[in-house]
């Protein structure tokens, strides 16, 4: 989906669709507008707002010596779409 990498399963992401909101990890350059631009490319998709955070960066390690250095930090997005506006999961499906 260009920008989206993958759904998020937490505890707190399983109750979002209840609201139309839906969780995913993002990459980490892109700014909120472009992420709406690439996801509204969807027939039908309109978003109302998207909220994002950086997560933050899991400390490396090299076998048994430790860096002390950190890996790269992902973005996750949470996105509200309009009513009656879904996100299809199975494109070419109805």
């Amino acid at each position: 989906m260009g920008g989206v990498e993958n759904p998020v399963s937490t505890d707190k992401a399983i109750r979002l669709p209840e609201r139309k909101q839906y969780s995913s990890n993002a990459e980490p350059n892109p700014s909120k507008t472009e992420v709406k631009r690439r996801i509204e490319r969807f027939p039908r998709v309109r978003i109302v707002a998207i909220n994002s955070h950086r997560l933050p960066g899991a400390r490396g390690s090299a076998g048994s010596v430790n860096t002390g250095g950190r890996r790269v930090r992902r973005k996750r997005m949470i996105t509200t779409l309009r009513l009656n506006h879904p996100i299809p999961l199975f494109p070419g499906k109805q």
